[in-house]
């Protein structure tokens, strides 16, 4: 069964989308799991990053790739989406000249960004209240019914759903598919402030599904989605640890969340940035054009990081 995480922050500029790629190519690098990353926000930050923008509008408009957007598509038309048509092989970067083999996409698009006004106003008419609950069900189950079809072929070990910083229903319908949810941050006072808030309303949609599930009588038994902890990113260090407001940050959140924040973090640096200029991963460091030094350090991390992420969330 592959375990899905939601990586979640309605803050923007923490890293999610950046952590989100390098952790999947790291479980997969170092620990040869089969990874599948779904980019779930209009500004299609993953797909640029995965495969390059040339690369991503030659496949989406020129080819008319599908993408998540078909998914969605096919909730609206009655119809059932094929995964193995959304989900892209062979796409993601490895080096230059080389793609991932085991490390898939669902690309984003653009169009997505009036998704959520369009899932507001759909509304299917039951003959009864009850009935009518099972079909909000339904379109929070999107996603989930995606990869149900994953499940059986037992094709990845790992599926990472990069959210858009909100709590409307594409960020739900990651929420409802998912086994853990993950909040990567800054340790900084802004980044770190909603965590709490993260989780109480986190925990509130558990409670609503489990109560929209038992109302409708609906076929399938709802399973909370466990809070998988706080990733740091973006960490200044100071003699081989964070510096002295990063550390007391660190502690805060340990204090609010304890067993939560994960011991590994990854350094702020222009190694990432300058491999995502590239569209190569941060471990591809000895192709950069530049900062191999930091990117071979960021790289490090990773490493360290896809190790303690395979025990956490497991």
């Amino acid at each position: 069964m592959s375990i899905v995480v939601s990586m979640i922050n309605w803050k923007g500029g923490v890293g999610k989308t950046t952590l989100t790629l390098q952790l999947g190519i790291g479980l997969n690098k170092f620990h040869k799991k089969k990874v599948l990353l779904i980019d779930l926000d209009p500004q299609c930050n993953l797909s640029f990053l995965a495969l390059g923008v040339e690369s991503y509008v030659d496949k989406i408009y020129n080819k008319n790739t599908n993408s998540l957007k078909s998914v969605f598509d096919s909730y609206f038309s009655d119809t059932a989406a094929d995964a193995e048509k959304v989900i892209q092989k062979d796409l993601v970067n490895s080096r230059p000249g080389y793609v991932f083999k085991n490390v898939d996409i669902v690309l984003s698009h653009q169009e997505l960004v009036l998704l959520d006004l369009r899932l507001a106003r759909s509304r299917k008419s039951g003959k009864d209240h009850k009935e009518e609950t099972g079909y909000e069900i339904e379109k929070l189950a999107i996603l989930k019914r995606l990869l149900d079809q994953l499940q059986d072929e037992n094709e990845y070990d790992y599926v990472l759903l990069d959210c858009p910083p909100n709590v409307n229903l594409v960020t739900q319908n990651a929420f409802y598919a998912s086994d853990y949810f993950v909040v990567p941050a800054i340790p900084d006072f802004l980044s770190t402030t909603g965590i709490s808030l993260i989780r109480d309303y986190m925990e509130k949609f558990n409670k609503d599904y489990k109560n929209m599930h038992q109302y409708a009588e609906y076929t399938e038994e709802y399973t909370d989605t466990k809070f998988g902890g706080i990733i740091f990113n973006m960490v200044d260090e100071n003699r081989g640890g964070p510096k002295l407001t990063h550390k007391e940050t660190f502690n805060s959140i340990k204090t609010q969340h304890p067993g939560y924040v994960f011991d590994n973090y990854i350094t702020d640096g222009d190694g990432i940035s300058v491999a995502g200029s590239v569209n190569l991963p941060i471990f591809a460091h000895e192709h950069l054009p530049r900062s191999n030094a930091n990117a071979e350090k960021q790289a490090r991390y990773f490493k360290k990081l896809a190790d303690e992420f395979i025990i956490k969330i497991n």
